[in-house]
């Protein structure tokens, strides 16, 4: 072949596929649209550690404490990664909003709102083959209220909308729904953290509605004195455990547990008594009557009282037979 002919076939040939609209994904179906659930992540977390660190085997809750990160997890397949050239993809191909439902709204006031985007401060989005999340820092992200801003308080309420657009479905929105209450951050003791015993441990169960994964400081507190202090991690069910050692105080002595984590204003606190430790009480040694062996005119044995009676009876129909 002619080489000017081959150069200009191959410039043919790069033209085309330069111009060539590139293969456009596979619309979004409705079926592959799953639940829409809430999750929470640390007060210490950003949103975008959040989003990324969130997993599809996380648990679904349905209370956020005010201080933490909730995180929205939307059960969908095949929306894009990437922003396409129209927009952000939150926003544009996957949306999300926050609305308080009404039963929260104080009196004189308006429902606070949340229409999430990607340059929403406190907000990131991160999508995966079979989920796409949505993390919303609840401390710091500013809701619309009326003709201002105010931020989800503990008491509110909201519905959360996500919808994958029409812009990577088959010409519809695909919407999915979910509720969730925010809540302030707490942490009762239970399992008599008060009633340590002198020279032992105290043994602690925290449980609390704060994420899992917040790292608490337990602290206890002499009358006087220096604190002894660890750390306990909230496990998935809502609970962190430990122990602190009580050796060197004195019984009667005054104590205080205190926990905190960073990030919120937790800040709960038990007192409790130092008990004396049980007194061991020496074994009692038997006395001779206790041990004294029965003697051998004793009836108690088993059976034995029968036969004596059978006999009696028998010698006691001999004497009257021979009366007569």
């Amino acid at each position: 072949m002619n080489p000017r002919h081959t150069a200009l076939a191959l410039a043919v040939v790069l033209l085309v596929a330069a111009v060539a609209p590139a293969t456009a994904a596979a619309p979004v179906d409705e079926d592959a649209v799953g639940d829409l659930t809430v999750t929470t992540a640390p007060a210490t977390a950003s949103a975008a550690a959040a989003a990324e660190a969130a997993t599809a085997s996380d648990a679904t809750d349905s209370l956020v404490a005010e201080s933490d990160v909730a995180v929205f997890r939307l059960n969908a397949s095949g929306v894009p990664a990437e922003a396409d050239d129209d927009g952000t993809l939150l926003g544009d191909e996957l949306t999300l909003t926050l609305r308080q439902t009404a039963s929260s709204v104080g009196v004189n006031e308006t429902a606070k709102t949340l229409d999430a985007s990607a340059d929403t401060e406190g907000v990131a989005v991160r999508t995966t083959e079979s989920a796409v999340y949505v993390a919303v820092d609840i401390a710091t992200t500013a809701f619309q209220q009326a003709n201002g801003t105010g931020t989800a308080d503990a008491g509110d309420s909201f519905t959360a909308t996500a919808t994958v657009t029409d812009a990577v479905t088959d010409g519809e929105n695909v919407t999915r729904t979910a509720n969730f209450g925010v809540v302030e951050p707490s942490v009762n003791f239970v399992g008599g953290v008060d009633e340590a015993t002198a020279g032992g441990t105290v043994e602690f169960t925290a449980a609390t509605l704060l994420a899992p994964g917040t790292s608490l400081t337990i602290a206890l507190a002499p009358g006087e004195g220096e604190s002894r202090t660890t750390t306990a991690t909230v496990g998935t069910d809502g609970r962190a455990t430990g122990e602190l050692s009580v050796d060197g105080f004195d019984a009667g002595e005054e104590y205080t547990v205190r926990a905190t984590a960073e990030g919120t204003d937790l800040n709960a606190t038990v007192t409790g008594t130092i008990q004396a430790a049980a007194t061991e009480t020496p074994a009692s040694t038997p006395t001779a009557t206790e041990t004294a062996e029965p003697t051998g005119t004793s009836t108690s044995g088993p059976g034995f009282g029968v036969v004596a009676a059978l006999l009696a009876l028998l010698g006691a129909a001999a004497v009257a037979g021979r009366r007569a």
